[in-house]
């Protein structure tokens, strides 16, 4: 469910122009970078969505940090079209949970496309839930294939019409409630 403000400016007009960059105050994942590389991006990612809020010891915390960055260091979560998805394992994660990062300007992520990346999406979870991890992933990948969905997050906006806004506030909703899979 979005919440109600957010509600509101869809109803509004439904050929708005809804404003996403601050949508991490409205409880959503999504949060607008200023870290300038891939590194601190992650970082800041698993810093300030609410998702990753969870992590109140330190030690939790940067041991997830540290499996994201070796698994990055092995390969690059760069996958093209301006996504990466970078991800790790935590004993200390309940359920997965995914946090979205965007650059506007683009980060480097040696992306096997060679293109800098705008959408960074984090995803954590639990060694012992793989199929929960894998569904996830898998939706999360679907979503993304869509270039007016990765165009409009890169914008940190929407511009609604009829046949868009479905699409729009479903993944809104569901990096809201980080219920991927059913």
């Amino acid at each position: 469910m979005l919440t109600a403000d957010f509600q509101d400016s869809l109803t509004r007009d439904s050929s708005s122009y809804v404003d996403i960059s601050n949508s991490e105050t409205k409880g959503c994942s999504i949060h607008r970078l200023k870290s300038r590389d891939k590194l601190s991006a992650i970082r800041e990612i698993v810093s300030n969505c609410p998702v990753f809020e969870f992590f109140t010891d330190t030690n939790s915390k940067e041991a997830f940090l540290k499996e994201i960055f070796t698994r990055e260091d092995l390969c690059t979560t760069g996958i093209g079209h301006n996504v990466a998805i970078p991800h790790g394992k935590c004993s200390s994660i309940d359920k997965v949970r995914i946090g979205l990062g965007i650059s506007k300007e683009g980060l480097d992520f040696n992306s096997i496309d060679g293109e800098p990346v705008h959408l960074v999406l984090v995803i954590g979870s639990n060694p012992a839930n793989q199929v929960e991890y894998l569904k996830s992933l898998a939706y999360i990948m679907n979503q993304l294939k869509n270039p007016l969905l990765r165009t409009a997050l890169t914008n940190l906006s929407f511009s609604y019409t009829n046949e868009k806004e479905d699409l729009y506030s479903r993944f809104l909703d569901v990096m809201k409630t980080q219920v991927f899979s059913a």
